[in-house]
């Protein structure tokens, strides 16, 4: 469950505590654990986006597709992609969250009261939207393409323009 050791990417935490703004450290919203188990998450989801640039071993270590990199290591992570690791893990905890939260988002009056937090439901919407939003500005998403197209001469196929340039007909 939780990722309960250190890891080369806990340098991560402060920047998503920021993003999710979780900066009271006497009333810490998030377990640091669990905010080391969606980056790690966060990793594993991008990895689909990058064709496995960075790679999390047993012990939940990130390390680097060979392949991928110009520079050697130090550090593990390219400072360019931390952002993208940091707003795809936000994604992960305000989703989660709101999800266990949407069946408290709701209103309520009777002759002397009215309460509603429907407003507070759509603003944590509206954020997780910000986040998928820049997400989407810094890095593309993988989506299926088609092949590209080979154009090859038809021999013998009448009014072909490719084989009358050839000199064929």
């Amino acid at each position: 469950m939780a990722i309960l050791t250190k890891t080369n990417f806990d340098h991560l935490i402060s920047d998503l505590r920021l993003q999710l703004g979780d900066t009271d450290s006497a009333t810490y919203r998030y377990a640091e654990e669990w905010l080391r188990t969606s980056l790690a998450g966060s990793i594993k989801v991008l990895q689909r986006w990058w064709k496995s640039k960075y790679l999390l071993d047993i012990e939940n270590q990130v390390y680097r597709n060979t392949g991928f990199f110009s520079m050697t290591e130090p550090p593990v992570i390219e400072q360019k992609d931390e952002r993208v690791i940091v707003l795809m893990a936000s994604i992960i905890i305000k989703g989660g969250s709101l999800e266990s939260n949407a069946w408290n988002v709701g209103s309520w009056k009777d002759a002397e009261i009215a309460y509603s937090n429907i407003q507070g439901g759509k603003m944590h919407e509206e954020s997780i939207v910000r986040d998928w939003t820049e997400l989407l500005s810094l890095i593309k998403p993988p989506t299926k393409r088609l092949a590209k197209s080979v154009k090859a001469s038809m021999p013998g196929f009448m009014h072909n323009e490719f084989d009358r340039i050839m000199g064929n007909k």
